[in-house]
């Protein structure tokens, strides 16, 4: 699959048609029954990278919460495993430590990556991870 980008601010944005959205939530829904401790009960995300491979992520929860993994870093894990590091979208919404570790990713690939959210009436908000970074740190450049 070849996806279609524009640069904006020096960072490549990628346009994700819907098709690929419903896909990306479907498979962030069906990965659901491998939360744990218990299934059906946490987070699941999926992400797409620049390859077009879409890997899933699902919240590892501890007793201690401090252990606990969120399903956004398990997938940039998945994704990395696999040797993709370059992040183009993934689902949400997310939390914000979970924003920062997508931001710090898009920083390091001059990717914007898309956060993808399926509203209610079914339709899909593509929002880049930048847009939602009041006060980003590090910055853009990847200041600290």
């Amino acid at each position: 699959m070849k996806l279609k980008f524009k640069t904006t601010d020096g960072k490549r944005v990628y346009k994700i048609p819907d098709d690929i959205c419903n896909k990306m939530i479907k498979n962030a829904n069906k990965a659901l029954k491998n939360t744990y401790p218990e299934a059906n009960e946490g987070f699941a995300v999926a992400l797409l990278t620049a390859k077009g491979n879409m890997y899933e992520g699902v919240s590892y929860i501890s007793d201690t919460y401090t252990l606990t993994m969120h399903s956004e870093a398990v997938a940039l894990a998945h994704a990395a495993l696999h040797g993709e590091k370059d992040i183009v979208a993934i689902t949400g919404p997310n939390c914000h430590i979970c924003k920062q570790l997508i931001w710090e990713g898009s920083i390091k690939s001059g990717i914007d990556t898309v956060v993808i959210v399926e509203k209610e009436s079914g339709e899909f908000e593509k929002v880049p991870i930048s847009k939602m970074m009041s006060y980003p740190w590090p910055d853009e450049k990847g200041n600290k």
